[in-house]
């Protein structure tokens, strides 16, 4: 039996009364809402009468009885909802210099957040140390080009994913990216290790795959390349991920494991991304976003 049928089953079985002075208060209401404009005041009534009709049952249902309070609990409750703002912008045009920082804060609509809190002091110590470096020192060595901007790129009834990208063009170009998670069910902020049980060894595995892809990757166009063990033209390569590489969720639901330029190639390879498709990962997974 489905959830819905239950509680349709538990409502004609059992008698409950909706408050008097409810059915008042929704009159009342009804009584002196103004008709928009263009809108007859009907289609109002219905709205409202459907809207008390479901407060009344969210009333009632409850206080049914103790089986239905039960199934109640049951439900999935959604975690607060955030959102993030530009708290403040640094502006600099000086000669050949360009500086454009948009710093970032999340707010949580419903209750003070550890996360964000964390969240925000992180991203403002980021920020206030590229201010600190270009009003120090590297605004006199010559050009200089910086655009800090930021994004949302995952929100959805559990996960939160807030990306800071960092573009930086002097003698040469280098772009940054750093992601921040918050699991909206704790309101606390993640990281990669908290995706995972601790017997998951989930490094090897997402390294695995990685250095498979680069492999795969490179196989098909010649223009790409990665630093990995086999490489004959260099020392340092690819081997594993930290345990709190960054990372984020894409629309499916799937990790994206994101480098910064240089990070495991030469600056041709750009910022490349890999969307993890190993089945063992997700079948560990420990959220659902």
């Amino acid at each position: 039996m489905s959830f819905d049928d239950m509680l349709r089953q538990r409502l004609q079985s059992e008698q409950f009364p909706v408050p008097r002075d409810f059915t008042d208060r929704v009159d009342e209401t009804l009584a002196e809402l103004p008709a928009r404009p263009g809108q007859r005041r009907g289609r109002w009534t219905q709205a409202l009468t459907a809207l008390a009709a479901v407060l009344a049952l969210a009333v009632a249902l409850p206080n049914a009885s103790a089986a239905m309070a039960d199934a109640m609990g049951s439900l999935p409750v959604l975690g607060p909802l955030f959102r993030a703002v530009t708290f403040r912008t640094y502006e600099v045009e000086e000669g050949s210099n360009h500086v454009s920082i948009q710093v970032p804060q999340v707010v949580d609509e419903g209750a003070d957040s550890a996360g964000a809190e964390e969240i925000n002091q992180q991203v403002t110590d980021y920020t206030d140390q590229l201010i600190a470096a270009y009003e120090n020192d590297l605004h006199a060595d010559g050009y200089f080009n910086l655009d800090v901007t930021w994004e949302v790129v995952t929100d959805t009834d559990r996960w939160f994913t807030l990306r800071l990208s960092t573009d930086l063009v002097m003698a040469s170009g280098n772009h940054q990216e750093r992601y921040y998670h918050i699991d909206k069910a704790t309101g606390e902020q993640q990281t990669l290790s908290a995706l995972f049980p601790e017997i998951f060894d989930y490094v090897t595995v997402i390294s695995d795959e990685l250095k498979a892809q680069m492999r795969a990757r490179m196989e098909a166009d010649a223009r790409e390349h990665y630093w990995l063990e086999d490489d004959p033209l260099g020392s340092t390569y690819f081997d594993t991920i930290d345990p709190e590489q960054d990372f984020y969720f894409d629309e499916n639901g799937r990790i994206v494991i994101p480098f910064d330029k240089y990070e495991v190639g030469p600056g041709s390879t750009g910022s490349p991304r890999f969307t993890l498709e190993t089945p063992e990962i997700y079948e560990n997974l420990l959220v659902q976003p």
